[in-house]
């Protein structure tokens, strides 16, 4: 089978011919134009043409591997700029000149790409996977409380008493993460010991968590050393050892960076996008700026790549276009163009862009630069849109992803449904356990929820103890049946103050939307439901049924 980099190199490979199948076409067209130069009087949209011509080649050929091609083309770029600036027409001895250079570049025979620079390993395939956990604990009620915990949270746990057994299971199958406790007795070494020892003959570092009877700096120091993500003192929070390994595989398993690339050069376009979906980014090319805002409306980037120089809307038109619309102000824009000139860049970044990136760029370099900018955006949108305890979208946008989500069901033919969702009795964990111990049921509920509904399904923390739920292409029996099983799992779990364990539960009410109806009225009827669960015992789950009309 293919692999990922033969793919590749077949994929350049065939940009690349059609690449040289274009400049066939193209340098005979330049040479008729050149050769009308001293016998057209209006020699102004001649030249014009000509610069945007070789404005292009310049850009796009050190791309393609080109680079001497592409300096003799910003060579005759400059000189078509300078006789524009001119109010002469150019003499006799510049055409010749001109096209001296041009000839030069006609007969350049070494067109080879360049070895390219090894690009970033594709990212994993994040689709969702049960997550395996091995846990090394000779304490069996430790033990079983962490099983029971992580279990309900959807993780897959297999418990080990001695590390000669972990580590025969090691040999066999790698887990997602390892939980190792230091204090071993009856072994001849350290819990530690022995996690860094493994961690030398195994193929990959694996993601570390220790749970210790010693909260001692030189016990946090070796654990650091032996590549510890989380230090977790005894008597076990699991509520925050699952939050901590939540963090952890949500990094992991990010949704990848989304780049929309607008450029008219479909060839340069396809060749950026190659790039960056190999190092595991999703581009999508757009190719007529008039398509702007559904493609931004359908593709959601993290990154606008902008070329300058287009025919019908230049790239800071198009740029300040974006910008009249609050919805896109936060997403980046980088420019590409092989304008070199900084006093130009700059007016032309004044103009609503973030970064300027100048053509021709190595793979690395456009992938470096994307990937930095993209980062930075998601971890701003994220800061602007998210729940700080929960991770949530919180109360606002989780209802503007309802009202998208309901247009698009409607567009789609689809059921949406909607979910106002309730921690019961709440108030008495808070007056009873402490504010501090309530919020770890809000966050446990959120990394439940997070962990067992799907990768399209959208969560919002609506209040204090309530959450909204949207469930796209769900009919509300289906979402009967999901919720109601995440109702048990939750009621089953075990929570902990000073000693004592305790249980909460919640209610919910489900709604169906469609395109017809607006978000605050399907609100609504998700919320009137929710109240018939709470009026009827609480712990359960009921669907909004509309009143009957009298007759």
């Amino acid at each position: 089978m293919t692999n990922a980099k033969e793919k590749l190199e077949q994929q350049m490979a065939l940009l690349h011919q059609q690449y040289l199948d274009r400049l066939q076409q193209e340098l005979p067209q330049l040479q008729q134009q050149l050769d009308q130069l001293d016998t057209t009087a209006d020699w102004r949209p001649l030249v014009a043409k000509l610069l945007a011509s070789f404005h292009t080649l310049a850009g796009s050929a050190g791309t393609f591997g080109f680079h001497e091609l592409g300096q003799s083309a910003k060579a005759l770029e400059l000189q078509a700029k300078n006789w524009l600036a001119d109010t002469n027409a150019p003499a006799a001895e510049q055409i010749d000149s001109f096209r001296h250079i041009f000839s030069q570049l006609r007969q350049q025979k070494r067109l080879v790409v360049q070895q390219r620079q090894q690009l970033p390993v594709a990212a994993k395939s994040n689709e969702k996977k049960q997550t395996l956990i091995y846990l090394l604990e000779d304490e069996g009620d430790t033990a079983r409380h962490l099983c029971l915990t992580l279990s309900t949270f959807g993780y897959v746990v297999e418990w080990f008493k001695q590390s000669h057994l972990l580590q025969a299971a090691l040999l066999r199958k790698l887990p997602d993460a390892l939980i190792i406790d230091i204090e071993l007795p009856e072994e001849t070494e350290s819990g530690l010991s022995f996690v860094e020892r493994m961690q030398q003959q195994l193929p990959e570092q694996l993601p570390l968590f220790v749970i210790s009877g010693h909260d001692h700096f030189d016990f946090y120091l070796k654990a650091v050393r032996c590549g510890a993500l989380g230090y977790f003192v005894k008597p076990i929070n699991a509520q925050a050892l699952e939050a901590r390994l939540q963090r952890l595989l949500a990094g992991r398993q990010r949704d990848a960076f989304r780049v929309l690339i607008v450029d008219d050069d479909q060839l340069l376009a396809k060749h950026y996008a190659l790039v960056l979906e190999t190092a595991g980014l999703r581009a999508e090319i757009l190719n007529d700026p008039a398509d702007i805002f559904a493609g931004l409306r359908k593709f959601h980037p993290d990154v606008i790549l902008l070329d300058v120089n287009m025919p019908q809307c230049t790239g800071p038109e198009l740029a300040q276009l974006i910008r009249l619309q609050d919805e896109w102000l936060g997403v980046p824009i980088i420019y590409l163009s092989s304008e070199t000139d900084s006093e130009r860049q700059l007016a032309v970044l004044i103009k609503a862009g973030d970064d300027f990136l100048t053509k021709p760029i190595s793979d690395n370099a456009l992938v470096v630069a994307i990937f930095a900018r993209a980062q930075r955006a998601r971890q701003l949108a994220e800061v602007m849109t998210k729940d700080s305890l929960t991770g949530l979208l919180q109360h606002a946008h989780i209802k503007e992803r309802l009202a998208t989500e309901l247009e698009r069901s409607d567009r789609a033919q689809q059921q949406v449904s909607v979910v106002m969702l309730d921690i019961d009795h709440f108030k008495k964990v808070n007056d009873n356990y402490g504010h501090l111990t309530g919020d770890q049921v809000i966050t446990s509920l959120a990394n439940l929820l997070k962990q067992q509904l799907r990768k399209t399904d959208m969560i919002g923390r609506y209040g204090g103890e309530e959450f909204l739920l949207v469930l796209p292409d769900c009919p509300v029996e289906k979402a009967f049946s999901v919720i109601d099983k995440l109702r048990e799992s939750f009621a089953g779990f075990p929570f902990s103050f000073d000693n004592h364990t305790f249980y909460c539960t919640f209610s919910a009410g489900i709604a169906c939307g469609n395109g017809h109806l607006q978000p605050d009225l399907v609100i609504e009827q998700a919320d009137q439901a929710l109240y018939q669960a709470k009026t009827n015992g609480r712990n359960q789950v009921r669907i909004f049924a509309a009143p009957v009309a009298d007759e």
